[in-house]
């Protein structure tokens, strides 16, 4: 699914598709940041959504990847640590937004790859 924001192009997963769960494993996949994901939400404890951005969210090889972390109160001295770790274990460039309300700004194409469940 998405939507257009002005200049930027939005998407988001639906659900209640079948297949969902099986294309969001092939996108964090393809784009080396699945292992990435888990590790950060393991940590950060606020951490409401992960997005991906540009090409990554298109399904485009690329040498960079873009993201934002979406919480309160994150520890950017981790996600700065995590980052630079991850970019030399990957050999891609990464740049992480960390933003505290969902509206992902300044992007023009997302993908929300994770997003924190409710607690029950």
């Amino acid at each position: 699914m998405s939507k257009s924001d002005g200049r930027r192009k939005l998407y988001s997963v639906n659900r209640t598709h079948p297949l969902t769960s099986d294309l969001t494993s092939i996108v964090r996949k393809v784009s080396g940041i699945d292992a990435l994901i888990e590790r950060v939400t393991a940590n950060l404890p606020s951490l409401e959504q992960v997005w991906v951005c540009g090409d990554t969210a298109k399904g485009l090889p690329s040498e960079y990847i873009e993201a934002v972390l979406v919480g309160a109160d994150l520890d950017r001295s981790y996600i700065k640590r995590l980052t630079d770790r991850a970019q030399s274990l990957l050999g891609k460039s990464i740049t992480v937004k960390v933003e505290e309300e969902t509206e992902v700004s300044g992007v023009i194409d997302s993908l929300l790859v994770w997003q924190k469940e409710d607690e029950q």
